[in-house]
């Protein structure tokens, strides 16, 4: 990767911000990313360097959202800060602890509503109506109008609206009219406690307009809906991840606050904040001009490795050190208090109301698209306690579906499912043409089984295999032609297919073709008529510039170029090819190219497939990919957390093809032995490959069936 490519208004950096952390400090802590115009400050001691010199890193702007607390620096800033939270106002530590009790009773009286229930959304159905109900309450507003207020707040901090003021101007728009009625309901009952001292303070009544109050209200109402919701799920999400750490809480509920505090710093709700520069600056070398927008990676200075040991590791015993996830000096956070103490309590009653509460399977752990806020879309809890492990019952499912998926042809069916396509959509997953590529992905592993023999079913899918093969021994996904295919042959196809027949023994006369495609390194992806094969494969390079007329408009609109290569692919070619002197370049450019994270300004950059398409290479042979091993083990330690079953599965696997870290491998097993022994489990479709020139994804609930048996055969 390019350091300064990273974009991090990207859907990829809000799943997963800290693989692009570790990246970018591989080169230092201060990086220009042209993408967004700003300048990316990872380092902890940088970042408390600038939050503390306000003269020449300032709040400050010109589109100011809160010109109060927010978008203030001092000698101002601590004047109105002394208002909200200097002795017995609202956001004062001793105001705080009295409003315990009334924070208690509104979680009770949501879990109250919950205690049926076999299963809920815990941000939907808990904490976002909690967390709204606390500030709300604190500020001493009574309404029923949560739901907009929650509405806007949810877009408030999404990406769009940090990037662009309009659609930020326009959601707050059709919240203001509503806020607006709330402060003159409290100004016409001066003797409220919350918001009204705020408004009814001497010094506000003489420095403050209607306008300051207004947008002082709009960020205490953000602050009070977005950090803590974010805080609880993370947390519950580390606790229900961890039978161990779970036991251990319910035998010394005091460990709670410890977990609060390492998910603050491991997964800090506020990821980003910006400051900017008020004259020409130097930090780490980097000159920095006068009016540079400069974002400070929160999230990545509770990361880092010369102030934090063993950074990435959720250690609860971690000796208790400062931490930036509230901001530092005179910026820190006037409601990091409050957020502390919603989160303990919640999370106490969450575990005390539900005992047995455990993680909803077959879910996925998306986090919402935002640069400067880490929260989850959706945590799906159960409160049933029964957890079937039966896997001999498992792997018969898996056996049934493979025996009964298998067309009379000897085909496993590809499924595809259109998910930006709202009639499409309706459709859900649905059989399509065949792909060879998902074909014979089953196939190879089903040749890897040794306790389970499926003789028949691999003859008859090896001779749909061969049915298949195109002139010049290449496959593809589908015959390529008008209103079917738009892209030419692809190395990808070829070199699966060609590995499941290496393993019958049965050869091919494909590898200089496919050696054909690389150059310095690089293997590309789509097989092309080229002028040497012209002697060599006369009837092969006509019959592809025949072709050329169908996948040459894919070219011209740019959603594929004749110079694509992908990582995954590379490794899956070099599977068959094998590691000897002519590959000896591609091999080291898949390692570099790992090695700094290049892969992700890929079309298709799933990390986990990608692994997986490594550590098989170096299964079949590609030795030198064991010094990929670590970086990729550890990736899988970082984010297992929010793997769905087959991410589970794909990483046992590449565990299981390393040979390496059995601790890791035990948590995989366990974690996949609950979910598929789940009542009424059915292997679910998997989008294993993603379409470049239309927009589906597919897969099959076959291969998600073949890597189970695969990967628990030593069970």
């Amino acid at each position: 990767m390019i350091l300064n490519s990273v974009d991090i208004s990207s859907l990829s950096f809000s799943q997963n911000p800290y693989k692009y952390y570790d990246l970018l400090r591989t080169n230092g802590n201060v990086h220009y990313l042209s993408e967004n115009n700003t300048w990316l400050i990872i380092g902890f001691n940088q970042i408390v360097e600038i939050l503390t010199n306000t003269e020449k890193f300032t709040s400050e702007g010109e589109s100011s959202f809160d010109p109060i607390l927010l978008n203030c620096d001092p000698p101002k800033h601590t004047q109105h800060r002394r208002v909200l939270a200097s002795g017995k106002a609202p956001f004062s530590s001793n105001r705080i602890d009295q409003f315990e009790k009334t924070n208690r009773k509104i979680a009770e009286n949501i879990l109250l509503n919950l205690k049926d229930s076999d299963s809920f959304d815990l941000l939907k159905d808990f904490s976002l109506p909690y967390s709204t109900l606390v500030i709300l309450s604190l500020l001493g507003i009574s309404t029923d109008t949560n739901e907009a207020l929650r509405t806007w707040s949810l877009s408030a901090v999404s990406t769009k609206s940090i990037y662009n003021a309009t659609y930020a101007g326009q959601k707050w728009e059709e919240l203001k009219p509503i806020v607006q009625s709330w402060i003159k309901e409290i100004k016409s009952k001066s003797e409220e406690q919350g918001l009204a001292e705020i408004i009814f303070h001497s010094y506000s009544k003489e420095n403050f307009s209607d306008e300051d109050i207004l947008n002082l209200t709009k960020v205490l109402l953000l602050g009070g809906n977005e950090t803590t919701p974010n805080l609880i799920s993370s947390a519950l999400l580390r606790i229900l991840n961890d039978k161990k750490l779970h036991q251990e809480i319910k035998v010394n509920p005091t460990l709670i606050e410890n977990v609060i505090n390492e998910t603050l710093r491991i997964d800090a709700p506020t990821q980003i904040i910006q400051r900017t520069s008020t004259q020409d600056v130097v930090i780490e070398g980097n000159k920095i001009k006068k009016g540079s927008l400069i974002s400070l990676a929160i999230g990545a200075a509770n990361r880092d490795p010369e102030v934090f040991k063993n950074p990435s590791e959720f250690d609860l015993n971690r000796v208790k050190t400062k931490i930036l996830s509230f901001g530092f000096g005179p910026h820190y956070c006037i409601g990091a208090h409050l957020a502390k103490q919603e989160a303990r309590v919640g999370l106490e009653l969450i575990l005390n109301s539900f005992p047995d509460l455990r993680l909803a399977t077959l879910q996925q752990f998306k986090y919402r698209h935002s640069s400067h806020i880490r929260g989850l879309v959706s945590l799906i809890v159960t409160t049933n306690s029964k957890i079937p492990t039966d896997l001999k019952e498992v792997k018969k499912k898996a056996v049934e579906l493979i025996e009964k998926e298998q067309l009379p042809s000897g085909e496993f069916p590809t499924y595809e499912y259109y998910p930006n396509t709202h009639e499409l959509e309706k459709k859900g997953w649905h059989i399509a043409d065949s792909s060879p590529f998902v074909h014979s992905n089953i196939v190879s592993s089903l040749m890897n089984l040794k306790s389970i023999k499926f003789s028949t079913q691999i003859e008859e899918a090896v001779e749909f295999i061969m049915q298949k093969k195109e002139t010049g021994d290449v496959w593809r996904f589908w015959e390529i032609g008008e209103g079917k295919n738009n892209v030419p042959a692809d190395i990808d196809d070829t070199a699966i297919c060609s590995l499941v027949l290496k393993q019958r023994g049965i050869k091919l006369n494909n590898v200089e073709l496919m050696l054909g495609n690389e150059k310095n390194g690089i293997i590309t992806t789509w097989f092309l008529p080229k002028f040497n094969n012209l002697f060599s494969k006369v009837n092969l390079t006509l019959k592809w510039w025949k072709e050329r007329k169908y996948y040459q408009p894919t070219i011209n609109s740019n959603m594929l170029s004749p110079n694509d290569y992908e990582l995954g692919v590379i490794a899956n070619a070099l599977a068959y090819l094998g590691e000897n002197e002519k590959t000896t370049k591609a091999i080291e450019h898949c390692i570099e190219t790992w090695k700094t994270g290049s892969y992700n300004q890929f079309f298709y950059s799933n990390e986990i497939v990608i692994s997986f398409h490594l550590a098989r290479a170096y299964f079949h042979g590609v030795s030198d990919f064991n010094k990929l091993e670590g970086s990729i083990i550890t990736n899988i330690q970082s984010n297992c957390n929010t793997f769905d079953l087959t991410e589970l599965i794909l990483s046992g696997l590449i565990l299981k093809y390393f040979n390496s870290n059995s601790d890791l491998r035990r948590r995989i097993k366990g974690k996949i032995i609950e979910i598929t022994g789940e009542e009424g489990f059915k292997f679910p479709h998997f989008p294993y490959f993603t379409s470049k020139d239309r927009n589906y994804i597919a897969g099959s609930n076959c291969l998600v069936a073949s890597w189970f048996l695969e990967l628990s055969e030593e069970w």
